[in-house]
């Protein structure tokens, strides 16, 4: 019986696990990653690591609560088994301030532990706010996530490629399926909708910061502060400049996070910066999570779209490699009928 050919293009974090969730579940496959880009250089890999929806359109955080949920339930299994510490992957728990007080609570409040509304001497601690949450979440060192992702492929055989992908229609004529986890890569190749929200973080050495925090930033309407602590390296943030595609970091970014987040915890003027980092994070109207089937050369090849995810990346990977595994799964049982 000949395998089905699988071509997974992108090598973030949406692509790898949709990689190793088909290699694992669909019988037959014969899989092969192809990006420009893998570990450490990819826009996962300058993640927060925060599992938290963050920067989704109000119709994307509509459709996404069973990926979230899938996500979160996957990530607790890692913090709950022996590579824990190798992957940098943990609870963490903090507070979320607002400006203004909160008209209702998130989607999510029920998935995270300990959500609660923040008593009135809490707020007092930043009297900026008017209204805040505490709550605890996970937080995932993707620099380290990744590349063991990548081990768990390559150990089941999967094969990677380095290559830029100018259009799909590349690699349709070697494989059966092809997975689209371009980010955003996924305009280059023909997707107008899609859309760049700038970031640019700063990790810093403070091993005595314990809680995250959420702050609006006072500078500049748009933006939020954050404060991300990981076992190795605190994330400072950040940006959201929707439509800005420079990938270099500025200094008018970099002073304003310090600033904003040193109000929060003054002893972090005295951290030391370790690492500045900006990114694009793959935005669009809804996440594409869906199969469509296009007729090339005279076959017919399955493609299944997996991008959009904004700054939900971390919040939503496993479930939704989960449904592009159901959509290659349904792929595979259709080929093998048609052979019979």
């Amino acid at each position: 019986m000949s395998k089905q050919r699988v071509c997974v293009v992108g090598a973030g974090i949406i692509g790898l696990s949709s990689a190793v969730r088909i290699q694992e579940n669909v019988p037959g496959v014969d899989i092969t990653i192809i990006a420009d880009k893998f570990s450490p250089n990819t826009c996962s890999d300058g993640s927060g690591g925060f599992w938290e929806p963050f920067l989704l359109p109000e119709e994307s955080l509509a459709q996404s609560n069973k990926w979230c949920k899938d996500t979160w339930d996957y990530l607790m299994s890692l913090v709950k088994s022996p590579t824990a510490a190798a992957l940098g992957v943990h609870t963490v728990s903090g507070y979320n301030f607002t400006g203004v007080n909160i008209p209702k609570d998130p989607p999510w409040k029920d998935q995270v532990l300990g959500y609660r509304r923040l008593s009135s001497k809490e707020i007092k601690l930043h009297p900026d706010n008017r209204d805040g949450v505490f709550y605890t979440t996970m937080m995932i060192n993707v620099k380290k996530y990744l590349p063991w992702l990548m081990r768990q492929f390559r150990i089941k055989n999967g094969k990677v490629i380095n290559r830029k992908i100018n259009s799909l229609e590349e690699v349709m004529a070697d494989y059966d399926l092809v997975v689209n986890c371009t980010g955003i890569g996924a305009y280059d190749l023909g997707d107008s909708s899609v859309y760049p929200v700038r970031g640019q973080v700063i990790r810093v050495k403070a091993p005595w910061v314990k809680h995250f925090y959420f702050d609006k930033d006072p500078s500049e309407t748009g933006n939020k502060l954050y404060i991300f602590p990981g076992k190795d390296f605190v994330v400072l943030g950040g940006t959201s400049q929707i439509g800005n595609w420079s990938t270099y970091v500025t200094a008018s970014d970099r002073k304003r996070i310090l600033d904003g987040c040193s109000r929060l915890i003054p002893s972090l003027q005295e951290a030391e910066v370790l690492e500045e980092w900006t990114g694009l994070r793959p935005s669009r109207p809804t996440i594409r999570l869906e199969k469509e089937d296009v007729c090339f050369n005279g076959r017919t090849v399955t493609i299944i779209h997996n991008y959009g995810h904004a700054g939900s990346g971390i919040t939503l990977f496993w479930g939704c490699a989960k449904v592009a595994t159901d959509f290659a799964m349904e792929s595979y049982r259709l080929n093998q009928q048609s052979k019979l």
